[in-house]
């Protein structure tokens, strides 16, 4: 088995399935389709990865990029290493785009849940970050509970100036449908200081808030994160500092 320098066993691998994107958020270290790979890994070298991961006791994949729903042969990737011997879970992380398209089929191709980026669910906020339509994010998350990619999780990243003053709406929103809501402190990438300092928001104060608010709270052995449960345990929030990985999108 897998340690890490801590001596925890590694049970989850991220893979990020692809560099390209079909938005182009302004706090992004990849700035949409304006960088381009032109090499990706084939599906059958995805699953000889997972199956070595597996073979050391990995047994939760999650799939990222970029965004992962661009790529054609996406339900082909998640029917391979859902198959492999040991994998316990299959989850991916994405912008929600296609996923009203696509939800039904990755299920049925052996998908668990999705992680679907979120920073706003007003329209303006959400084209002026991203450049995309938040109405088919909407749908794509309907489809997606719909066909039991649950649970599903929001990952919003809070932008000062921008969409700080939505996180309370967010909370409701995750909380009448029943998703868990992350909480992403901005992270400096070093290429775009100028935006950092403009928008980055200490998350201080939204924890104190939380604590104040919540039902229950309890720790997330993995990452040692607190979880806070609000409105009747309808919702779960938590706070995600960065990890300082920038080659992955959330």
């Amino acid at each position: 088995m897998l340690r890490d320098r801590f001596g925890r066993p590694v049970t989850s691998l991220r893979i990020s399935v692809t560099q390209r994107c079909n938005l182009n958020c302004i706090y992004c270290h990849g700035e949409g389709e304006e960088e381009k790979i032109d090499v990706e890994m084939t599906p059958e070298e995805i699953e000889k990865i997972v199956k070595i991961a597996s073979f050391f006791g990995v047994r939760k994949i999650k799939l990222t990029g970029g965004e992962p729903l661009v790529r054609e042969d996406i339900c082909e990737i998640v029917s391979k290493i859902s198959q492999v011997s040991g994998i316990e879970e299959v989850s991916m992380t994405t912008n929600g785009v296609l996923l009203e398209d696509l939800a039904e089929k990755l299920k049925k191709s052996g998908l668990s849940r999705v992680n679907v980026n979120l920073v706003s669910i007003n329209p303006e906020t959400y084209r002026m970050v991203t450049g995309g339509d938040v109405t088919r994010v909407l749908r794509g998350l309907e489809k997606s509970h719909e066909s039991g990619l649950t649970p599903i999780k929001l990952n919003m990243v809070v932008l000062r100036s921008i969409n700080d003053h939505e996180i309370w709406d967010m909370v409701d929103f995750a909380s009448e449908n029943e998703y868990i809501l992350q909480l992403i402190e901005l992270e400096n990438l070093g290429n775009a200081k100028n935006f950092y300092d403009k928008h980055y928001l200490n998350l201080e104060e939204i924890e104190k808030r939380l604590k104040e608010k919540a039902e229950e709270i309890k720790v997330r052995n993995l990452h040692n994160r607190v979880v806070y449960s609000l409105n009747g345990g309808k919702v779960k929030v938590e706070l995600v500092r960065p990890f300082h990985n920038s080659n992955f999108c959330m």
